[in-house]
């Protein structure tokens, strides 16, 4: 009777153990990808859909970086997302789920000749926060070559970009695009931009405390793909970027 009992038990344990919500930390606004207020956007909508897959419900905390860290390694949270091992935060990743389009963007006006990674020392730059370790080894020499700075907040790069502060910007081609409308009113954002594709797609993951939560996600994540919600939810957000 007892030996029963303990392998009902085993055998009922993982359906317990992941019945509540999974918490998430999510960085602030950053469309198309996070849209905060509407708890909706490319990412969390493919989060959203790979955990429905499999019948497990989500809940997202908006954060900082640096407090999404925080609180995953005080345990306050049971997942980390837009995350790359990079970030050298330990935990169970998943596999990658979405790719950020980084580029170095100029005002056109200024005719910058940025053909390669290597030709951003000759100009000031402000990136997202984290690039340096993100961007690769080539990318952070380069940053301790010139004028550069990291923000926390991505709406500061076009404020800097269009008021002529900074000569080159480092972002997700699509997110700086939708920032556009929440920067002021006295602020130009018609002028024209050119756009220097050189680097490689940036792939991010997702980090969990346990692995169970991190293999629902994986295959959730596959059945999505393979049913066509995946490209749908890109097409949706950034298809007509």
């Amino acid at each position: 009777m007892r030996l029963s009992l303990l392998l009902i038990c085993l055998l009922i344990l993982p359906t317990y153990a992941f019945s509540a919500s999974i918490t998430i930390g999510s960085a602030l606004n950053r469309p198309p990808y996070i849209i905060e207020d509407a708890e909706s956007g490319l990412e969390i909508d493919i989060i959203k859909a790979a955990f429905k897959e499999m019948g497990q419900s989500v809940n997202f905390k908006f954060y900082s970086r640096k407090r999404q860290i925080l609180y995953f390694n005080k345990d306050r949270l049971d997942a980390v997302m837009t995350m790359n091992p990079a970030n050298g935060v330990d935990g169970y990743w998943s596999n990658d789920y979405v790719d950020y389009t980084n580029v170095a963007i100029s005002l056109a006006a200024q005719h910058l000749e940025i053909k390669s990674i290597a030709d951003l020392k000759n100009y000031s730059i402000a990136a997202f926060e984290n690039a340096r370790l993100l961007l690769g080894a080539e990318f952070n020499a380069v940053a301790q070559q010139t004028i550069y700075r990291e923000v926390d907040t991505q709406l500061s790069q076009n404020r800097m970009l269009y008021l002529g502060r900074i000569n080159t910007v480092i972002a997700d081609r699509y997110i700086f695009t939708q920032l556009n409308r929440f920067v002021e009113p006295n602020i130009d954002t018609q002028q024209a931009l050119s756009y220097h594709f050189i680097f490689p797609p940036t792939s991010y993951r997702m980090v969990f405390h346990n692995s169970v939560a991190r293999d629902t996600f994986n295959q959730g994540l596959a059945k999505i793909k393979a049913n066509g919600v995946y490209q749908a939810l890109v097409a949706k957000y950034l298809g007509s970027a």
